[in-house]
């Protein structure tokens, strides 16, 4: 496995900063308002050739003003624990906190090698700032700057000097990645953590508490998923701050990374309008959906009622599969890996081309083509040309007269004869020569 290079430091020291120049893409959000790093954030970097994992954390604060900056301070130093290596930033601006001195004791302590970096020597000049931090008892620190690159070889040769020999990766398994989607305070990070068995993002009353995307590795029954905790998406002109903008957008682009979305809903708030509207452009994505009706504990009314008015509210879409779940006590929670296995099974979903035209000779005798423009359309055979989803090409004498209720009338026939449910259809119309 590849080791855990994890970057700490108190808040605003240019963790985040760091750990995008490492990865070499803006993956974390950066700003200068203290705290918006709140979980631990993964992803892999490669220097001369050697990879290793790199965990940007939130600030630890020994001295925590609320239960929030608590349970950030919990997450980072869980990220040190699970860590083969720690990267410690300071900030080169200032002389050494508190915090600092408190937590670079704890370092020495934990018997893995520690980097030092200064972080923020933007000049020459600017490296004098390294004494007073000699009063912390390294002698060796790397003078760097994450916003100009500055040293950057130099760190970066220390993190793969402590790297193990390298060793044969497994390269049998390969992840499936599902992302988590929803509003704000939908459970989203209470049911990815259940699924998890442990805390691995933070969860808490206050909406908005994720940010960024958060990859969560989780084994089950063999199989290896990569979980996508995504912040809350809300209606654009109710997003005030810079940062909740920032992180929707994050948010609705990490849904390109996943083939099979997760949809979480609230049953105190049932599906809403702006749900509809994130339903329907993940749909045109060609993405795999399942519907999760989460906090079904504290709802006293029948299933079936409740689904059956989902699926009227989702229109043409009505063939998502939905299930009631509780992230909070658990309840169906176990069911939700067979059916991300029934999407991942159904992207994949293959048709006979003799069942095929079976199908939509059916469907055509079922209800007739119109006559446009005083022509007759014809539909003469169709053969499939992709999955993930699955596509169709169907040939046809003036295939652009084809109204568009009838192309949903001949996906909603293939899906419901080929057996294919909770992922798109993709029709293409093609002239026959």
């Amino acid at each position: 496995m590849k080791s855990i290079v994890a970057i700490v430091g108190r808040p605003n020291v240019g963790k985040s900063s760091l750990f995008n120049r490492i990865v070499g893409w803006r993956k974390a959000i950066v700003n200068d308002a203290p705290g918006v790093t709140r979980d631990r954030h993964y992803s892999v970097a490669d220097w001369c050739g050697r990879e290793f994992i790199v965990v940007d954390t939130g600030g630890i604060d020994f001295a925590p003003e609320i239960d929030l900056e608590s349970k950030v301070t919990k997450q980072s130093l869980e990220a040190i624990s699970e860590a083969d290596i720690v990267l410690c930033v300071f900030d080169g601006q200032v002389e050494p906190t508190s915090h600092d001195i408190e937590l670079t004791r704890k370092l020495n302590k934990i018997g893995k090698p520690v980097i030092y970096a200064i972080n923020k020597i933007d000049e020459a000049v600017h490296e004098g700032r390294k004494d007073c931090y000699y009063e912390l008892g390294m002698d060796d620190f790397v003078m760097c700057s994450s916003e100009h690159g500055r040293n950057f070889d130099e760190l970066l040769d220390k993190i793969i000097g402590y790297l193990p020999d390298e060793k044969e990766e497994n390269k049998n398994k390969e992840a499936l990645y599902v992302t988590v989607v929803g509003r704000p305070n939908v459970g989203k990070s209470t049911l990815i953590n259940r699924l998890a068995g442990n805390e691995r993002v933070i969860a808490h009353e206050m909406p908005g508490t994720t940010r960024d995307s958060i990859d969560v590795d989780i084994e089950f029954e063999g199989a290896h998923y990569v979980f996508v905790d995504t912040a809350g998406i809300r209606k654009s002109f109710k997003v005030h701050e810079r940062v909740e903008k920032i992180s929707a957008m994050k948010a609705l682009r990490t849904v390109d990374r996943s083939e099979i979305i997760c949809f979480l809903i609230d049953a105190t708030d049932k599906i809403t309008h702006q749900d509809l509207n994130l339903i329907s452009f993940i749909h045109s994505e060609g993405k795999g959906i399942t519907i999760f009706v989460n906090k079904w504990d504290l709802i006293d009314s029948s299933w079936d009622e409740f689904e059956q008015d989902i699926k009227d509210r989702l229109g043409e879409l009505s063939y998502l599969t939905i299930l009631p779940i509780s992230a909070k006590t658990g309840y169906n929670c176990l069911k939700i890996f067979s059916w991300i296995q029934n999407i991942n099974n159904n992207l994949n979903s293959k048709i006979t081309t003799s069942k095929l035209n079976k199908i939509v000779q059916d469907a055509l005798m079922g209800h007739h083509l119109p006559v446009c423009k005083g022509r007759q359309i014809n539909i003469y055979y169709c053969t499939q040309i992709g999955t993930r989803p699955p596509t169709f090409a169907l040939f046809a004498n003036y295939p652009a007269d084809i109204p568009e209720a009838y192309r949903r009338y001949l996906k909603n026939k293939l899906a419901e004869k080929g057996e294919i449910h909770g992922v798109p259809i993709k029709l293409v119309f093609r002239k026959k020569k």
